[in-house]
């Protein structure tokens, strides 16, 4: 082959060459290939991108939680809480009335000191009650009177069961309280019912006071 007929030849290859690498540049654009240009444009145009971002935010929101105040009690005073409760049938707000939530360890201190103030009350009524109804004058149930003598008086008895002696009222602070003390005697074969206020002051007996006495039918 002459001299010629190789440019020839070498000519067309290279045309053919560059034909393809541009139809084939053009087909890969078109297929979604982004190379920066818009198809059939010769400026170059940006494209805008939308880019999704998640963002985590962490707010504090103040939350009120009440916190449970502990009485703490070992075995010798929790027997005598539970007694108390029970005695009085749950109806035990005069021990928690002035107190603060930090101050409920006081709660069986004041059990004790109830549970001493009622046993001197059953003991001062017993010694003193025939004098406190000396000389009262009882209207019977037959419109009959009978006036109370103390050496006459008989068969005391004091309800003493610690839910029968009520707290009448109470300062914990001062020791002073008032309990309301029932009971019966019996004079000249009537029977009676009577009911006093042992007052005491700085934790001791005071006076008895508010006697009532009504004949027991």
């Amino acid at each position: 082959m002459d001299n010629k007929k190789i440019v020839k030849v070498g000519a067309i290859v290279l045309g053919s060459l560059l034909i393809g690498g541009i139809g084939g540049g053009m087909a890969f654009n078109g297929s979604g290939f982004d190379n920066g240009y818009a198809q059939g444009q010769s400026d170059f145009v940006p494209k805008e991108v939308i880019k999704e971002v998640t963002v985590t935010e962490t707010v504090e929101v103040p939350v009120e939680v009440e916190v449970p105040t502990e009485v703490f009690v070992d075995n010798g005073n929790l027997n005598l809480l539970l007694e108390h409760i029970y005695d009085n049938d749950g109806k035990i707000n005069y021990l928690l009335d002035d107190l603060d939530d930090d101050e409920l360890d006081l709660i069986v201190d004041r059990v004790v000191f109830i549970n001493d103030i009622k046993s001197l009350a059953v003991q001062e009524i017993k010694s003193e009650i025939a004098d406190e109804v000396d000389k009262m004058v009882i209207t019977l149930s037959d419109n009959s009177t009978i006036t109370l003598d103390e050496d006459d008086v008989e068969r005391i008895r004091v309800d003493d069961d610690a839910d029968e002696i009520l707290v009448d009222d109470i300062d914990f602070e001062d020791k002073d309280a008032d309990l309301k003390v029932t009971g019966t005697f019996e004079q000249d074969d009537v029977k009676f019912n009577y009911e006093a206020i042992v007052e005491f002051k700085d934790g001791e007996v005071d006076d008895i006071s508010h006697v009532e006495v009504t004949e027991r039918v």
